[in-house]
């Protein structure tokens, strides 16, 4: 499918949402789009604002035909949609974001291979596929490290290393498959540069600070984010870099670790729409979602400006009764609750914009005082959840 621009009353599809796939649509429906979403399992709360939402396994290609000829165009909400779908479905519409760029995220090691080919700084790693493996190689490696499969995908497990002994707790996890043994990076601050590009124009936001808790689930996301210009001038370049080379059009975030001697490390890229780049929503004058629609439909990008500074605090479903006093006290707090049953009180509930004066650490004083998020604030451990909770 050669076509690149596509008008209002076109219609777009959208394969595979999680809770951010309600703003999504709201932004192709606010630009004019028809909406057909195509998911394994029904998520009313979130597509309710779709024309139409088929319900069908990734690998039923009746109904993926089906979704395939009424979309003009299809783009995916996250990266956790098998590339194979995707080919299938572009014999059929558009797939703007393109594919080459997914295939490689979705394969850690050609992920790694592509950060080492545009000449990026990454954790030392080495292939396993058996606990004989891991013992020879973890020398090499050293402690702590971090076993990941080589796949991403939806229930993907990692495990930690922190000494010999834990070896042993590998054999039932290494059982199939090939494995990454990686370093893992000590450091004192985590960062996401999220940026739009659309070919040979990319649009940066600017750059964003984040907190997690002991389980890695992220706490916070500040943004605009300080730190020295030859640091912010290397993430710039990093991402302009993958933007030039993955042949990918669309949002994506490069996640960082920044060390206590200011060594840079590139922990991923992710393709998509990201809760961390939700704290735009009202920092930057646009948010992720018209980017990732202007994109996908041939538009040109808006140039992105930061409007003020904010906090995004994550809710989970614990914290509900908490927050719940603070959505009557606080004037300049902004809240996005989800109607959604499902999931255990780690679950996200919802999302806290804390705006209204341009010193961070005000922002963070009004956090500590309301103690929602004191339970969760303690010393980080090194697990590989992510940064997509």
């Amino acid at each position: 499918m050669s076509r690149t621009a596509f008008y209002p009353g076109s219609t777009l599809g959208i394969i595979a949402v999680n809770r951010n796939g309600g703003a999504l649509i709201a932004a192709a429906k606010k630009a004019g789009f028809n909406v057909i979403v195509y998911d394994n399992h029904a998520q009313p709360a979130i597509t309710k604002m779709a024309d139409e939402t088929i319900i069908g396994a990734y690998n039923d290609k009746l109904k993926l035909t089906q979704f395939g000829q009424s979309c003009d165009a299809i783009i995916y909400q996250t990266p956790n949609v098998d590339s194979r779908v995707l080919h299938y479905l572009s014999q059929f519409a558009a797939v703007p974001q393109g594919i080459n760029g997914l295939e490689i995220i979705q394969d850690r090691l050609m992920e790694r291979a592509f950060l080492d080919q545009v000449n990026i700084n990454i954790a030392p790693y080495v292939t396993v596929v058996s606990l004989d493996d891991v013992y020879q190689s973890i020398d090499s490696i050293g402690y702590p490290a971090l076993l990941k499969p080589i796949q991403r995908g939806l229930g993907e497990q990692s495990m930690i290393i922190r000494r010999q002994s834990d070896i042993t707790r590998a054999a039932d996890f290494i059982d199939t498959g090939t494995y990454l043994l990686e370093s893992w990076i000590d450091h004192t601050a985590e960062y996401t540069m999220t940026a739009a590009t659309a070919g040979k124009d990319t649009k940066i936001y600017p750059l964003a600070k984040l907190q997690f808790n002991s389980d890695r689930q992220l706490i916070s996301v500040a943004s605009p984010a300080t730190v020295q210009d030859d640091l912010l001038e290397e993430m710039q370049r990093i991402v302009q870099s993958v933007a030039d080379s993955l042949q990918y059009r669309g949002v994506f975030s490069v996640n960082f670790y920044v060390t206590a001697t200011g060594t840079l490390y590139v922990k991923n890229i992710e393709l998509g729409l990201t809760s961390i780049a939700n704290v735009y929503d009202t920092t930057a004058n646009v948010d992720q979602y018209e980017e990732q629609i202007r994109a996908a439909v041939g538009m040109p990008l808006h140039v992105i400006h930061p409007l003020q500074t904010g906090l995004l605090m994550v809710v989970r479903k614990y914290q509900q009764v908490a927050i719940q006093r603070q959505w009557l006290l606080k004037s300049n707090w902004q809240f996005r609750f989800f109607n959604d049953s499902e999931g255990d009180d780690q679950s996200i509930f919802g999302f806290v914009w804390v705006t209204g004066s341009n010193n961070l650490v005000d922002l963070e004083n009004q956090v500590d005082d309301t103690e929602v998020w004191q339970e969760t604030v303690t010393e980080k451990k090194a697990t590989d959840q992510g940064t997509e909770q």
